[in-house]
């Protein structure tokens, strides 16, 4: 009656697949996934050194499994739409995103910071450093390179860390940033990028539920 994802799957072909598991006999399956970003880190390591058109491919299966994990619409909806199916209704009474709806904030600003650390930076760092830049926090990677000095150092200190690596996910999720898995993981600010900092528009922010 039960799947449970430990690890999330590289794609949402093999997720749907697994699922399914549960419901073959035409009774009520449960399908509970644990989510990381850190999940599809491990998935991208295991890409380097494969041709680079396997591993565009690769990357953009994660990202669509990323993409599913962090939106904040009716999965039933969701997943039926990737497959080319319609769902009518807005609100199934079953997945998380229907039964606990996340809180939105608008992270225009957040993702602007982001952004123009990343560029500050020189995009020679990961994810990890250019928070503690924002933050403020004072590192031994960040006095080396002098980043303390930079206009963006602890711009962004009242958010918690959980925030920015919402804020750095989603952008990368809607392809405004790019992390090079060959090089480490090193954060690009893209095309789509640039032109998001030169017209900042409306990006709303999914926040983490927070369970007691």
């Amino acid at each position: 009656r039960f799947v449970i994802h430990y690890d999330m799957p590289k794609s949402l072909e093999g997720y749907y697949q697994e699922t399914g598991r549960a419901g073959r006999d035409g009774g009520e399956g449960q399908c509970i996934a644990f989510y990381s970003d850190k999940d599809l880190e491990k998935l991208e390591k295991f890409m380097q050194g494969k041709p680079v058109s396997e591993q565009e491919i690769g990357k953009q299966l994660i990202a669509e499994t990323a993409a599913y994990a962090e939106s904040n619409i009716c999965r039933r909806k969701l997943l039926l739409h990737y497959f080319g199916e319609e769902y009518g209704e807005d609100n199934c009474g079953n997945c998380d995103n229907c039964l606990n709806p996340k809180k939105q904030i608008d992270g225009q600003d957040l993702l602007c910071t982001v952004l123009e650390t990343i560029i500050a930076v020189k995009e020679k760092f990961k994810a990890d450093h250019i928070i503690d830049v924002i933050m403020g926090k004072d590192t031994s990677t960040v006095k080396a390179y002098h980043h303390d000095d930079l206009e963006q150092y602890g711009i962004g200190e009242k958010e918690s860390e959980c925030v920015w690596k919402a804020v750095i996910r989603q952008g990368m999720i809607a392809k405004f940033i790019d992390k090079e898995i060959e090089n480490y993981g090193l954060l690009k600010v893209t095309e789509s990028g640039r032109a998001f900092l030169a017209n900042p528009t409306t990006f709303m922010i999914i926040k983490d539920n927070e369970y007691d």
